[in-house]
Protein backbone atom coordinates (compact mmCIF):
# COMPACT_ATOMS: atom_id res chain seq x y z
CA UNK A 1 0.00 0.00 0.00
CA UNK A 2 3.02 2.24 0.95
CA UNK A 3 4.65 2.11 -2.20
CA UNK A 4 1.27 2.58 -4.40
CA UNK A 5 0.73 6.03 -2.35
CA UNK A 6 4.60 6.52 -2.73
CA UNK A 7 3.94 5.69 -6.64
CA UNK A 8 0.92 8.04 -6.92
CA UNK A 9 2.95 10.77 -5.27
CA UNK A 10 5.87 10.06 -7.80
CA UNK A 11 3.91 10.62 -10.65
CA UNK A 12 1.61 14.18 -9.61
CA UNK A 13 5.71 15.18 -8.95
CA UNK A 14 6.30 14.39 -12.55
CA UNK A 15 3.08 15.36 -13.67
CA UNK A 16 3.77 18.74 -11.92
CA UNK A 17 7.08 19.43 -13.23
CA UNK A 18 6.51 19.04 -16.94
CA UNK A 19 2.96 21.07 -16.56
CA UNK A 20 5.24 23.63 -14.89
CA UNK A 21 7.55 23.20 -17.74
CA UNK A 22 5.14 24.26 -20.46
CA UNK A 23 3.53 26.81 -19.18
CA UNK A 24 4.67 30.12 -21.51
CA UNK A 25 3.83 33.77 -21.18
CA UNK A 26 3.70 35.92 -23.96
CA UNK A 27 4.33 39.71 -24.36
CA UNK A 28 1.19 40.81 -24.59
CA UNK A 29 0.18 39.90 -21.10
CA UNK A 30 1.95 42.58 -19.13
CA UNK A 31 5.16 43.38 -17.78
CA UNK A 32 7.12 41.02 -16.16
CA UNK A 33 6.88 40.04 -12.38
CA UNK A 34 8.77 37.64 -10.00
CA UNK A 35 6.09 35.43 -9.39
CA UNK A 36 6.50 34.60 -13.60
CA UNK A 37 10.23 32.66 -12.60
CA UNK A 38 8.76 29.74 -10.80
CA UNK A 39 11.64 26.96 -11.31
CA UNK A 40 13.16 26.58 -8.18
CA UNK A 41 17.33 28.15 -7.87
CA UNK A 42 19.29 25.48 -6.21
CA UNK A 43 22.31 24.64 -7.58
CA UNK A 44 22.22 27.18 -9.86
CA UNK A 45 25.24 29.78 -10.59
CA UNK A 46 23.92 33.51 -10.83
CA UNK A 47 21.65 35.19 -9.89
CA UNK A 48 18.76 34.54 -12.27
CA UNK A 49 17.79 33.09 -15.85
CA UNK A 50 14.93 33.93 -17.76
CA UNK A 51 14.16 31.32 -20.31
CA UNK A 52 12.20 32.68 -23.63
CA UNK A 53 11.65 30.72 -26.92
CA UNK A 54 10.97 32.25 -30.73
CA UNK A 55 8.85 30.25 -33.30
CA UNK A 56 6.06 30.12 -35.87
CA UNK A 57 2.61 28.51 -36.07
CA UNK A 58 0.17 27.71 -38.29
CA UNK A 59 -3.39 29.40 -37.38
CA UNK A 60 -6.79 28.14 -38.12
CA UNK A 61 -8.35 31.47 -38.09
CA UNK A 62 -12.13 33.08 -38.50
CA UNK A 63 -11.95 36.69 -40.05
CA UNK A 64 -15.12 38.23 -41.59
CA UNK A 65 -16.76 34.80 -40.46
CA UNK A 66 -14.34 32.94 -43.20
CA UNK A 67 -11.82 30.05 -42.39
CA UNK A 68 -8.63 31.94 -42.49
CA UNK A 69 -5.27 30.26 -42.87
CA UNK A 70 -1.33 32.05 -42.54
CA UNK A 71 1.72 32.11 -40.07
CA UNK A 72 1.92 33.73 -37.16
CA UNK A 73 4.73 34.64 -35.36
CA UNK A 74 5.28 33.76 -31.20
CA UNK A 75 7.67 34.07 -28.76
CA UNK A 76 7.57 33.34 -25.38
CA UNK A 77 8.79 33.12 -22.36
CA UNK A 78 9.21 30.20 -19.85
CA UNK A 79 8.24 30.82 -16.03
CA UNK A 80 9.20 26.93 -15.12
CA UNK A 81 12.50 27.35 -16.80
CA UNK A 82 12.93 30.74 -15.55
CA UNK A 83 14.62 31.46 -12.21
CA UNK A 84 15.82 33.87 -9.40
CA UNK A 85 17.28 33.47 -6.25
CA UNK A 86 15.40 34.63 -3.25
CA UNK A 87 17.87 37.26 -2.07
CA UNK A 88 18.34 38.61 -5.51
CA UNK A 89 14.42 40.40 -6.25
CA UNK A 90 15.39 43.55 -7.20
CA UNK A 91 13.65 46.14 -9.06
CA UNK A 92 16.45 46.68 -10.93
CA UNK A 93 17.14 43.07 -12.19
CA UNK A 94 13.28 42.57 -12.56
CA UNK A 95 14.32 45.67 -14.70
CA UNK A 96 16.78 44.27 -16.83
CA UNK A 97 14.72 40.80 -17.66
CA UNK A 98 12.10 43.18 -19.05
CA UNK A 99 14.60 44.34 -21.26
CA UNK A 100 15.40 40.97 -22.62
CA UNK A 101 11.50 40.18 -22.76
CA UNK A 102 11.08 43.38 -25.11
CA UNK A 103 13.92 42.40 -27.39
CA UNK A 104 12.11 39.07 -27.82
CA UNK A 105 8.88 40.74 -28.74
CA UNK A 106 11.29 43.47 -31.13
CA UNK A 107 12.54 40.27 -32.71
CA UNK A 108 8.92 38.10 -32.84
CA UNK A 109 7.63 41.17 -34.96
CA UNK A 110 10.56 41.35 -37.08
CA UNK A 111 10.67 37.50 -37.88
CA UNK A 112 6.58 37.96 -38.48
CA UNK A 113 7.53 40.78 -41.05
CA UNK A 114 9.89 38.09 -42.90
CA UNK A 115 6.98 35.44 -42.78
CA UNK A 116 4.93 37.48 -44.94
CA UNK A 117 7.86 38.13 -47.70
CA UNK A 118 7.20 34.35 -48.76
CA UNK A 119 5.19 31.16 -48.62
CA UNK A 120 8.17 28.77 -49.48
CA UNK A 121 8.06 26.47 -46.34
CA UNK A 122 12.19 26.12 -46.17
CA UNK A 123 12.68 30.08 -46.17
CA UNK A 124 10.59 29.94 -42.79
CA UNK A 125 12.91 27.70 -41.18
CA UNK A 126 16.06 29.81 -42.58
CA UNK A 127 13.79 33.11 -40.90
CA UNK A 128 13.37 31.43 -38.10
CA UNK A 129 16.95 30.33 -37.44
CA UNK A 130 18.28 33.88 -38.35
CA UNK A 131 16.17 35.97 -36.11
CA UNK A 132 16.57 32.79 -33.41
CA UNK A 133 20.59 33.76 -33.50
CA UNK A 134 20.15 37.31 -33.97
CA UNK A 135 18.17 37.86 -30.65
CA UNK A 136 20.59 35.37 -28.68
CA UNK A 137 23.64 37.28 -30.08
CA UNK A 138 21.80 40.63 -28.97
CA UNK A 139 20.87 39.17 -25.53
CA UNK A 140 24.38 37.99 -24.98
CA UNK A 141 25.57 41.62 -25.82
CA UNK A 142 23.57 43.17 -23.14
CA UNK A 143 24.17 40.42 -20.54
CA UNK A 144 28.01 41.03 -20.85
CA UNK A 145 26.89 45.26 -21.14
CA UNK A 146 25.05 44.72 -17.59
CA UNK A 147 27.23 42.21 -16.30
CA UNK A 148 24.30 40.12 -16.14
CA UNK A 149 21.85 42.66 -14.51
CA UNK A 150 24.37 43.86 -11.46
CA UNK A 151 25.61 46.76 -13.42
CA UNK A 152 22.75 49.30 -14.38
CA UNK A 153 24.84 52.32 -15.96
CA UNK A 154 23.87 51.52 -19.82
CA UNK A 155 20.08 49.79 -18.81
CA UNK A 156 17.79 53.14 -19.09
CA UNK A 157 19.82 53.84 -22.72
CA UNK A 158 19.22 50.39 -24.25
CA UNK A 159 15.78 50.47 -22.73
CA UNK A 160 15.26 53.37 -24.65
CA UNK A 161 16.43 51.82 -27.66
CA UNK A 162 14.39 48.63 -27.48
CA UNK A 163 10.78 50.48 -26.79
CA UNK A 164 11.68 52.51 -29.75
CA UNK A 165 11.84 49.35 -32.03
CA UNK A 166 8.24 48.67 -30.33
CA UNK A 167 6.65 51.73 -31.37
CA UNK A 168 7.97 51.16 -34.76
CA UNK A 169 6.90 47.39 -35.27
CA UNK A 170 2.65 46.72 -35.48
CA UNK A 171 2.28 44.47 -32.36
CA UNK A 172 -0.36 42.05 -33.77
CA UNK A 173 -0.86 40.28 -37.33
CA UNK A 174 -4.05 39.75 -38.64
CA UNK A 175 -4.06 39.54 -42.67
CA UNK A 176 -7.44 41.38 -43.92
CA UNK A 177 -8.07 40.81 -47.76
CA UNK A 178 -8.98 42.94 -50.80
CA UNK A 179 -11.05 41.47 -53.15
CA UNK A 180 -8.85 40.87 -56.79
CA UNK A 181 -11.58 41.32 -59.59
CA UNK A 182 -10.58 37.97 -61.09
CA UNK A 183 -12.03 34.40 -59.59
CA UNK A 184 -12.66 30.76 -61.47
CA UNK A 185 -16.13 28.78 -60.41
CA UNK A 186 -16.47 24.76 -61.83
CA UNK A 187 -19.62 23.24 -61.64
CA UNK A 188 -21.18 19.80 -61.66
CA UNK A 189 -25.16 18.74 -62.09
CA UNK A 190 -27.90 16.54 -62.77
CA UNK A 191 -30.87 17.82 -64.86
CA UNK A 192 -33.63 17.19 -67.41
CA UNK A 193 -34.04 18.59 -70.93
CA UNK A 194 -37.72 20.02 -71.52
CA UNK A 195 -38.58 20.32 -75.13
CA UNK A 196 -41.92 22.38 -75.94
CA UNK A 197 -43.70 23.04 -79.06
CA UNK A 198 -43.93 20.68 -82.00
CA UNK A 199 -40.49 19.54 -80.95
CA UNK A 200 -41.90 18.22 -77.66
CA UNK A 201 -44.49 16.36 -80.17
CA UNK A 202 -40.87 14.86 -81.58
CA UNK A 203 -38.92 14.19 -78.82
CA UNK A 204 -39.87 13.12 -74.60
CA UNK A 205 -38.35 15.28 -71.93
CA UNK A 206 -34.08 13.84 -71.33
CA UNK A 207 -32.21 13.39 -68.34
CA UNK A 208 -28.58 15.16 -68.25
CA UNK A 209 -25.46 15.41 -67.05
CA UNK A 210 -22.87 18.97 -67.07
CA UNK A 211 -20.30 20.53 -66.44
CA UNK A 212 -19.47 24.24 -66.68
CA UNK A 213 -16.42 26.07 -66.06
CA UNK A 214 -16.41 30.20 -65.75
CA UNK A 215 -14.30 33.22 -65.87
CA UNK A 216 -14.87 35.97 -63.38
CA UNK A 217 -13.99 39.57 -63.83
CA UNK A 218 -15.38 41.28 -60.74
CA UNK A 219 -19.17 40.44 -61.58
CA UNK A 220 -19.03 40.10 -65.38
CA UNK A 221 -18.20 36.61 -66.37
CA UNK A 222 -17.51 34.18 -69.50
CA UNK A 223 -18.95 30.62 -69.20
CA UNK A 224 -18.68 27.58 -71.34
CA UNK A 225 -20.58 24.35 -70.26
CA UNK A 226 -21.56 20.95 -71.60
CA UNK A 227 -24.51 18.83 -70.81
CA UNK A 228 -24.94 14.97 -71.96
CA UNK A 229 -28.49 13.87 -72.31
CA UNK A 230 -30.53 11.05 -73.79
CA UNK A 231 -34.13 11.33 -75.01
CA UNK A 232 -36.61 9.30 -77.25
CA UNK A 233 -38.22 9.96 -80.32
CA UNK A 234 -42.26 9.98 -80.09
CA UNK A 235 -42.85 9.34 -83.52
CA UNK A 236 -41.08 8.25 -87.02
CA UNK A 237 -39.11 11.17 -88.10
CA UNK A 238 -37.28 11.50 -91.49
CA UNK A 239 -33.84 12.93 -91.84
CA UNK A 240 -33.39 14.52 -95.12
CA UNK A 241 -29.80 14.31 -96.54
CA UNK A 242 -28.13 17.94 -97.50
CA UNK A 243 -28.24 17.70 -100.83
CA UNK A 244 -31.74 16.18 -101.34
CA UNK A 245 -35.06 17.68 -100.09
CA UNK A 246 -36.90 14.38 -101.10
CA UNK A 247 -35.14 11.31 -100.08
CA UNK A 248 -34.24 10.75 -96.32
CA UNK A 249 -31.05 9.18 -95.73
CA UNK A 250 -31.83 8.51 -91.73
CA UNK A 251 -34.97 7.89 -89.69
CA UNK A 252 -35.89 8.76 -85.94
CA UNK A 253 -37.59 5.77 -84.61
CA UNK A 254 -40.35 6.08 -82.38
CA UNK A 255 -39.39 5.04 -78.76
CA UNK A 256 -35.84 4.38 -79.82
CA UNK A 257 -33.21 6.57 -77.98
CA UNK A 258 -30.84 8.67 -78.77
CA UNK A 259 -28.52 10.72 -77.46
CA UNK A 260 -27.83 14.52 -77.51
CA UNK A 261 -25.12 17.04 -76.16
CA UNK A 262 -25.67 20.12 -75.87
CA UNK A 263 -22.55 22.98 -75.59
CA UNK A 264 -23.16 26.63 -74.60
CA UNK A 265 -20.98 29.99 -74.73
CA UNK A 266 -22.42 33.18 -73.27
CA UNK A 267 -21.56 35.96 -71.16
CA UNK A 268 -23.18 36.37 -67.40
CA UNK A 269 -23.85 39.57 -64.83
CA UNK A 270 -24.20 39.08 -61.17
CA UNK A 271 -27.24 40.51 -60.09
CA UNK A 272 -26.13 39.61 -56.66
CA UNK A 273 -22.97 38.81 -55.46
CA UNK A 274 -22.55 38.66 -51.49
CA UNK A 275 -21.01 36.43 -49.30
CA UNK A 276 -23.59 34.12 -49.49
CA UNK A 277 -25.51 34.39 -52.49
CA UNK A 278 -24.53 34.71 -56.57
CA UNK A 279 -27.69 35.51 -58.37
CA UNK A 280 -26.63 35.91 -62.84
CA UNK A 281 -28.54 36.01 -65.84
CA UNK A 282 -26.80 34.51 -68.86
CA UNK A 283 -27.10 35.08 -72.01
CA UNK A 284 -25.07 33.24 -75.34
CA UNK A 285 -25.33 30.50 -77.99
CA UNK A 286 -25.74 26.88 -78.06
CA UNK A 287 -25.00 24.07 -79.99
CA UNK A 288 -27.10 21.09 -79.78
CA UNK A 289 -25.85 17.63 -81.26
CA UNK A 290 -28.54 14.91 -81.51
CA UNK A 291 -27.11 11.38 -82.63
CA UNK A 292 -28.14 7.43 -82.81
CA UNK A 293 -27.49 5.33 -79.97
CA UNK A 294 -28.90 2.43 -81.72
CA UNK A 295 -25.14 0.78 -82.67
CA UNK A 296 -27.39 -1.65 -85.65
CA UNK A 297 -28.84 2.08 -87.56
CA UNK A 298 -26.78 3.89 -89.84
CA UNK A 299 -24.23 6.57 -87.46
CA UNK A 300 -24.74 9.93 -87.78
CA UNK A 301 -25.13 13.23 -86.58
CA UNK A 302 -28.18 16.06 -86.52
CA UNK A 303 -26.45 19.26 -85.21
CA UNK A 304 -28.25 22.96 -84.68
CA UNK A 305 -26.73 26.41 -83.11
CA UNK A 306 -29.60 28.12 -81.56
CA UNK A 307 -29.87 31.12 -78.99
CA UNK A 308 -30.24 30.81 -75.76
CA UNK A 309 -30.49 32.55 -72.33
CA UNK A 310 -30.48 30.99 -68.26
CA UNK A 311 -30.45 32.25 -65.03
CA UNK A 312 -27.71 31.18 -62.61
CA UNK A 313 -28.61 30.79 -58.68
CA UNK A 314 -26.05 29.64 -56.07
CA UNK A 315 -25.63 29.48 -52.57
CA UNK A 316 -22.60 29.16 -50.46
CA UNK A 317 -22.19 27.31 -47.46
CA UNK A 318 -19.08 26.57 -47.09
CA UNK A 319 -15.88 29.04 -47.91
CA UNK A 320 -12.38 29.58 -46.65
CA UNK A 321 -9.71 31.75 -47.52
CA UNK A 322 -6.34 29.93 -48.07
CA UNK A 323 -2.36 30.41 -46.98
CA UNK A 324 -1.04 33.42 -48.68
CA UNK A 325 1.08 33.24 -51.53
CA UNK A 326 3.36 35.38 -53.58
CA UNK A 327 2.26 35.10 -57.62
CA UNK A 328 4.20 37.08 -59.94
CA UNK A 329 1.19 36.49 -62.02
CA UNK A 330 -0.58 39.39 -59.70
CA UNK A 331 2.15 41.62 -59.88
CA UNK A 332 4.11 39.85 -57.04
CA UNK A 333 1.82 40.57 -54.83
CA UNK A 334 0.41 38.05 -51.48
CA UNK A 335 -2.56 36.47 -52.97
CA UNK A 336 -4.89 34.37 -51.36
CA UNK A 337 -7.72 32.32 -52.61
CA UNK A 338 -11.50 32.89 -50.71
CA UNK A 339 -12.59 29.39 -51.66
CA UNK A 340 -16.18 28.31 -51.94
CA UNK A 341 -18.40 25.16 -52.30
CA UNK A 342 -21.77 25.99 -53.62
CA UNK A 343 -25.29 24.73 -54.07
CA UNK A 344 -25.55 24.86 -57.86
CA UNK A 345 -28.90 25.42 -59.85
CA UNK A 346 -29.46 26.99 -63.51
CA UNK A 347 -32.14 26.85 -65.99
CA UNK A 348 -31.46 27.85 -69.97
CA UNK A 349 -33.94 28.66 -72.02
CA UNK A 350 -33.03 28.18 -76.08
CA UNK A 351 -35.08 28.19 -78.89
CA UNK A 352 -34.61 25.33 -81.11
CA UNK A 353 -35.91 24.47 -85.14
CA UNK A 354 -35.19 20.95 -87.37
CA UNK A 355 -35.88 22.24 -90.97
CA UNK A 356 -34.10 19.42 -91.99
CA UNK A 357 -36.19 16.43 -89.83
CA UNK A 358 -39.89 15.93 -91.47
CA UNK A 359 -42.47 17.95 -90.78
CA UNK A 360 -40.21 20.60 -89.37
CA UNK A 361 -40.40 20.83 -85.65
CA UNK A 362 -39.48 24.01 -83.64
CA UNK A 363 -40.05 25.47 -80.03
CA UNK A 364 -38.51 26.43 -76.92
CA UNK A 365 -36.24 23.95 -74.73
CA UNK A 366 -35.95 24.53 -71.14
CA UNK A 367 -32.97 23.42 -69.76
CA UNK A 368 -33.00 22.65 -65.97
CA UNK A 369 -30.13 21.64 -63.52
CA UNK A 370 -29.08 21.03 -60.01
CA UNK A 371 -25.49 20.42 -58.85
CA UNK A 372 -22.53 21.19 -57.00
CA UNK A 373 -20.32 24.11 -57.89
CA UNK A 374 -16.65 24.79 -56.55
CA UNK A 375 -14.79 28.38 -56.47
CA UNK A 376 -12.22 31.19 -56.01
CA UNK A 377 -11.96 34.46 -55.72
CA UNK A 378 -8.48 36.11 -56.05
CA UNK A 379 -7.51 38.22 -52.89
CA UNK A 380 -4.61 40.50 -52.40
CA UNK A 381 -3.61 40.02 -48.58
CA UNK A 382 -1.90 42.76 -46.50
Amino acid sequence: MKQRILLLFLLLALTSAVSAQNTKRSWDQGPLTWDDFTLLPSNRTGQSLLEYELGFVPVHDTIDGIKSYYHLATAYMIPGASWVTSNSRTPELLRYHQVIFDMLEVERRNLQRSLNSTDDPEEFREMLYASSDRLNTRVAEFRNLTNDGSDTTNLASVEQQVHQELSLLPAVYRPSYTPHPFGFISYFSLGASLPYGTMGQAFSPGLTIGYGFEILCKRHFLNLEAYLGELDARKDLALYGPNSSLLPTNLFVEKHAYRFITINAGYGFMLVDSPRIQLAPVAGVCLRSIGTLNKEAEHFYYDRFEPAVGLTFRLHFWRQNSFPQYSIFFGDKRISERESVSLHSKVILSYSSFPLLEGSPTGFNLLAQVGIAFGGRYQIVH
